[in-house]
Order: structure tokens, then sequence, then C-alpha cells
């Protein structure tokens, strides 16, 4: 229960980041006010902001607050930080994986594609973030694993509205079997290949959004909208809070 506590709070401030609705620098309140708005145990508040500041998006000063960082990226930076680290996690879980981790890997393909053809979205983009920390693991650097573990939620925030984003969940599902068999394979650079082009789907579709909001372009369709993520409208995809 305080688990999930916190990962709503976490949720609820990232939210409130990119829809622009935080600005670069801003003091967010005390842990005293957000124990009794939110209705939670200080405890459980200074998780989350421990996890957000583990995303490098606030900073705590001694005896002086919690603060939104002056550089918070925008969704672009974040999906190029991905690619380039999972790109490398890509060719190296190719050269270093277990049997048994590439066949955990691909129980985890099955399961997606299982979730997939049933349309629970929840339990797929929960499956997603699973497969890609999964890959991280097999390339046995423990920098790699490092760097995504500690933004997992940041990722899982932004897979599930990504696969709001229309059409955008078919197109990338496909390319999650793909990767799995180029590192049963042992092909590195096709890992990262396939990686690559993942994400670049994944980029194009926020950029397809970001252009589309001013024509009333619209998120998927309401079965995959379910509780907070119904309500992100996040902000310009390449837009950077004052003072970047």
């Amino acid at each position: 229960m305080a688990k999930k506590l916190r990962d709503s709070l976490v949720r609820i401030i990232l939210d409130r980041i990119f829809q622009g609705k935080l600005s670069a620098g801003e003091r967010l309140p005390s842990i005293e006010k957000m124990t009794r708005e939110y209705g939670m145990s200080a405890v459980s508040v200074r998780e989350a902001i421990q996890k957000l500041s583990l995303m490098g998006l606030v900073h705590i000063r001694q005896g002086g607050g919690t603060f939104l960082d002056r550089n918070i990226p925008s969704i672009m930076d974040i999906l190029d930080a991905r690619k380039y680290v999972e790109m490398a996690a890509g060719f190296l879980a190719a050269r270093n994986a277990t049997a048994e981790e590439q066949a955990r890997l691909g129980r985890i393909v099955a399961m997606m594609e299982e979730d997939f053809r049933n349309r629970d979205y929840v339990a797929y983009t929960k499956k997603d973030l699973e497969f890609h920390l999964a890959i991280a693991g097999m390339s046995k650097n423990v920098l790699l694993f490092a760097f995504l573990e500690n933004i997992q939620d940041l990722l899982y925030y932004l897979q599930e509205r990504t696969h709001m984003l229309r059409g955008t969940i078919e197109k990338a599902y496909r390319f999650h079997p793909q990767i799995a068999e180029a590192i049963r394979k042992r092909d590195g650079k096709k890992a990262q290949a396939l990686i690559t082009a993942h994400i670049e789907t994944v980029k194009r579709a926020w950029e397809a959004y970001d252009r589309g909001k001013g024509s009333g372009a619209t998120a998927a369709a309401s079965p995959r909208r379910t509780g907070a993520a119904a309500e992100a409208k996040p902000r310009s995809v390449t837009a950077r809070k004052k003072g970047r």
C-alpha cells in the first residue's frame, strides 16, 4: 500500500512537470503540506521525492525544501538518452546473456503478445518496461542497468503516455520479438539497429502528436486510458522550462 501511495505521488508530480504546471526551479510544497493534501504518510512522500531525485528532476536543499531542477529534460531528451543506453545494453546482451536469461526474455515477449491480443494495455505496458530492464540486466554492465533502473518510474510513465497515442502501440509492438530474436542469435548489431528503429518510431509518434495538437489531434481511444494516465496531456515534446 505504501509503495502504491508513493508511486501515485511520483506520477502526480510527473504529470505536472510534463503538462507544464510546474516551472523550472520551482519549489515543491513541503512534506507536511503534501502529506495533508494527498492523505499519505511523510515516509511515502519522502520516498516519492527521493525517486524524483534519482531521476534528476528535483533536488533537495538541506533545510531549504525540494525544488524542481532548472534543466528539466524534454520527452525527446529522455528518448534520446534511452536510445543510446539501450543500444549499448542490447549489443552487450547479445554477447553476454545466458541461455536462462534468453529464455526469460522470450517468456516476457510471449506474455506481451498475449496482453496485446487481449487488449490489456495496462499489463502490456508493465511487461514492456520489464522487457527493456531485462535486456539491461543481461548486458552485465552495472552502470547501464543502474541508469535504467533509477529512472524506471519515468520510463513507465512515458511508456503509458506513448501507448495512448493513436496507432503507436501497434507500430512498436512488432519490435520486441525481433529484438529478443536478435539477442538470442547473438547478433548485437542487429539488436542495436532494431532498438534504434523502435525508439525512433516512438519519437516520430510524439513529434506527430506535438504537430497535431493545434489541429485537434487526439490520443488513443478510451479503452487504453485508465486512471491517472487518462488525464495526462503533455506539453510540447521539444519544449523546455524557463531556465534551460
